[in-house]
């Protein structure tokens, strides 16, 4: 009798968990689905949402002054590593040499990747928050003005990866969602820190 009660018992919490776990994602997919539509109506975009099992994966795209713009979600990984990625892309960006901006850690000095150097700009307090390469580093220095690296000082703590140019497009990657206003915001911060570097960039060419 001891043994139906514990098995009654357990299947009671199991379903109890199951029930909390579907209410919890509907409650994160409806909060996402509104930062999402907040952000493309901010720009100018287009929002649109798919489902993937239980996840709702949000797709903000469009243009901006000239450059395909998309903010979107995807589900990475096989199996139980399965987790949903957040990347903004801008496609066509005004820059003909690659770099990357992200912050300095502990294995960020290992190596030069793809002939990059190491940029630092004699303030001690920013090249040791901030990594930063770039193929061309005279091109690099002379647009990356005190302007830019204000902005970016200001970043530091929203900054969770490094924001990329490779071959004409720049590329940010969140690893997980924005669940949250603090963590979308964050977000958010560094998609307008890119827009900064476009438009100083194309201020630059003109």
């Amino acid at each position: 009798m001891e043994g139906i009660i514990a098995i009654v018992i357990g299947l009671g919490l199991l379903v109890a968990i199951i029930v909390w776990a579907v209410k919890y994602t509907k409650k994160i997919n409806k909060r996402k689905e509104r930062f999402y539509s907040e952000f493309a109506q901010k720009h100018g975009l287009q929002h649109s949402s798919s489902k993937y099992m239980m996840a709702m994966l949000n797709v903000v795209q469009g243009t901006y002054k000239g450059s395909p713009f998309t903010v979107f979600e995807k589900m990475e990984g096989s199996g139980k590593n399965k987790s949903v990625v957040t990347r903004a892309s801008f496609e066509n960006v005004p820059f003909d040499y690659d770099f990357k901006i992200g912050k300095e850690h502990i294995f960020s000095k290992a190596g030069k990747l793809l002939g990059m150097k190491d940029i630092e700009f004699g303030d001690e307090e920013f090249d040791k928050k901030f990594l930063i390469k770039s193929k061309d580093e005279e091109k690099f220095r002379a647009f990356f003005n005190y302007k830019l690296q204000g902005a970016l000082k200001e970043l530091k703590s929203d900054l969770a990866s490094s924001i990329r140019v490779s071959d004409g497009t720049m590329t940010y990657m969140h690893y997980g969602p924005l669940p949250n206003e603090k963590t979308f915001r964050s977000f958010e911060r560094v998609v307008d820190f890119m827009i900064l570097l476009i438009d100083e960039a194309s201020h630059s060419r003109s």
